[in-house]
């Protein structure tokens, strides 16, 4: 893995619950080789129109750089729609999919990263 990471990226969700007792899921990307973090969104509901859009802010805050990754890697959650991988695939981005029930790919990325959550960057916080 460590020969492709120049050109993966890694997608996941994970949870934070509010002092309110609220749960907001938090909409990730992260560049492999790098660990540089990309917080895509943050959400009460996430669905599959709003992650399909997420991913296509990801790409135009990508810009060119979008076109040196060649995979991204995700689980099969609902979330994740023919539209989602469309968004990748229109820029030459293969879509890998984690194996059903693999329980070691359980938030891929925060194995990847275990600080995940306080090394966070949000470059398009006017975005939604």
């Amino acid at each position: 893995m460590r020969s492709q990471a120049k050109g993966l990226l890694a997608c996941d969700f994970f949870h934070a619950d509010t002092i309110f007792l609220k749960r907001l899921y938090v909409f990730f990307v992260m560049e492999v080789r790098t660990r540089h973090v990309h917080v895509l969104g943050v959400t009460f509901h996430p669905d599959r129109v709003w992650t399909a859009q997420q991913a296509r802010n990801l790409l135009i805050y990508l810009g060119e750089r979008a076109g040196s990754f060649r995979f991204l890697i995700r689980d099969r959650d609902a979330k994740f729609t023919t539209v989602f991988d469309e968004v990748f695939a229109a820029v030459g981005i293969t879509v890998l999919k984690t194996p059903p029930r693999y329980t070691k790919g359980e938030l891929l990325c925060r194995a990847l990263d275990p600080d995940i959550t306080r090394r966070v960057h949000r470059p398009h916080a006017d975005l939604r």
